[in-house]
C-alpha cells in the first residue's frame, strides 16, 4: 500500500467518526431541547395554578397543523387556588415552547 492510499483510508475513517459523533450530538441536543421546552410550558401553565406530573414526549412531530416546523406533545396536572385539579394535554412549538393547544382531560 502506498502513502496516498494510507492517507485516503485515514481521511475516510476520520470522516466516518466525525459524522457518527455529529449524529449523536444532534440527538442529545434534541433530547435536551424537550426538557427545556417542558420547563417553558410549565412556567406558562403555572399562571393557572400549581403544575405537577408534567411530561413531554421526547420525539418531535410535524407541526404543519400549527404552522410550525415541529411540535412536542405532553401533559400535566394543574391545581388551582381552590384546590381543584385538572389534567391537561398540550401541544407546544418544539423550538420556542409556545403553547398551541391545551385540552382538558377530566
Amino acid at each position: 500500500m502506498n502513502k496516498k492510499h494510507g492517507n485516503l483510508i485515514a481521511a475516510s475513517i476520520g470522516i466516518l467518526l466525525g459524522s457518527g459523533l455529529s449524529i449523536l450530538l444532534a440527538k442529545k441536543i434534541k433530547e435536551n431541547n424537550a426538557d427545556k421546552i417542558l420547563e417553558i410550558v410549565k412556567n406558562t401553565l403555572s399562571e393557572q395554578g400549581k403544575v405537577s406530573n408534567a411530561w413531554i414526549k421526547g420525539q418531535r412531530i410535524g407541526g404543519d397543523e400549527y404552522d410550525a416546523a415541529s411540535v412536542y406533545n405532553g401533559g400535566a396536572k394543574i391545581t388551582n387556588e381552590k384546590g381543584e385539579e385538572k389534567s391537561i394535554s398540550f401541544v407546544a412549538d418544539a423550538d420556542t415552547g409556545e403553547i398551541f393547544s391545551v385540552d382538558i382531560l377530566n
